[in-house]
């Protein structure tokens, strides 16, 4: 988010926003976030970095192939 608002190469909001500004989106940053996690853990919906995470760790189940026997 931080990258998003205040780098020269997107918004460059950092020479428009005062140290009480910064503070100001920080806390509605934080706010929003809490809100979010809430809610998603009240719904039962997993986190972006926890789907990551799983995704990465547990391997999707593949069907083993069955063997068929020699036709003679």
């Amino acid at each position: 988010m931080w990258l998003a608002l205040f780098y020269p190469f997107t918004f460059d909001l950092r020479d428009e926003v005062s140290l009480a500004g910064s503070c100001g989106i920080a806390a509605v940053v934080f706010a929003v976030s809490v809100l979010l996690a809430e809610w998603m853990r009240r719904t039962g919906q997993r986190g972006p970095m926890e789907v990551l995470v799983r995704r990465m760790s547990y391997p999707r189940a593949t069907p083993i192939p069955r063997r068929t026997s020699p036709t003679i």
